[in-house]
């Protein structure tokens, strides 16, 4: 039956977008709202990231705040060097915010665009249900609206 595809589709649609923004987009949210700058220390080792599982490139390290606590963990995002600036909080670190900003973005993308598709779903359901009203007769053409005088 159509009507339930067009209900239940747009349903799920609504209740995993949502999920999504919290729980991929959520983390770097928080991060960018608490992290801070920060200087690296030392570096202990670094590993050569690349696409597809192996992940980003990273280094393990210690990095310092400005009121002087310090901090140790991954720093991901490349290869830094003592006395670089990364971007971190305790116990996590970028080389920059850019991956944060990224992960942020395409998630409100795909978001607006789900809520778009959502939307649109809602528009064809209410014309379709509206058109098979009781009583309305369809309309065979509806650019002819003025009747012919002739």
């Amino acid at each position: 039956m159509r009507t339930w595809g067009a209900i239940v589709g747009p349903l799920l649609l609504a209740c995993v977008l949502p999920l999504l923004m919290v729980l991929w987009a959520g983390d770097g949210a928080r991060k960018l709202m608490t992290g801070e700058s920060a200087t690296v220390r030392s570096v202990a080792r670094c590993a050569q990231g690349g696409g597809g599982q192996s992940g980003p490139s990273y280094c393990y390290g210690r990095w310092a705040f400005a009121d002087g606590h310090t901090e140790s963990g991954k720093i991901t995002g490349g290869r830094v060097t003592e006395g670089d600036t990364i971007f971190a909080g305790p116990g996590w670190a970028y080389g920059s915010t850019s991956p944060l900003h990224t992960k942020l973005w395409i998630t409100v993308a795909l978001f607006c665009a789900g809520a778009g598709a959502l939307g649109a779903s809602w528009v064809t359901y209410r014309r379709s249900r509206d058109a098979r009203a009781p009583g309305k007769a369809p309309d065979e053409n509806p650019g002819d609206a003025v009747a012919d005088t002739a």
